[in-house]
């Protein structure tokens, strides 16, 4: 049986990172108003520091998956487009051998009556 906990599940690792994020924000909007009022303090002014490289450094891992996710569907929709393309061919020849055989229908009966 499995038991790993829910912050070991994938669901579990998006929650915690979630609340992680929303608390990250929250304590930015405190320090961007005291910031605002001139009254933070080195500590305040060092944890706005740490805050807001959390949040750039987020935002740009989630840009790069992003890239990655856009370049897999382009590579998907070029593949699909191949697979159109095909089936549009082979069908255009089944068509084309289709009116072939239609074409010897009438020797093959008469080879048929011999």
């Amino acid at each position: 049986m499995n038991t790993r906990t829910r912050t070991d599940s994938r669901r579990g690792r998006r929650e915690r990172r979630e609340v992680e994020r929303d608390a990250r924000r929250s304590r930015l909007r405190v320090l961007l108003s005291r910031a605002d009022r001139g009254v933070l303090t080195p500590e305040e002014s060092a944890l706005l520091r740490g805050d807001v490289e959390a949040e750039m450094a987020e935002c740009d891992t989630h840009r790069r998956i992003a890239g990655g996710q856009q370049a897999a569907a382009m590579r998907l929709h070029r593949r699909i487009e191949a697979a159109e393309q095909c089936v549009a061919e082979t069908e255009a020849e089944r068509d084309q051998y289709a009116a072939e055989a239609e074409a010897l229908r009438p020797y093959a009966i008469e080879e048929g009556r011999r």
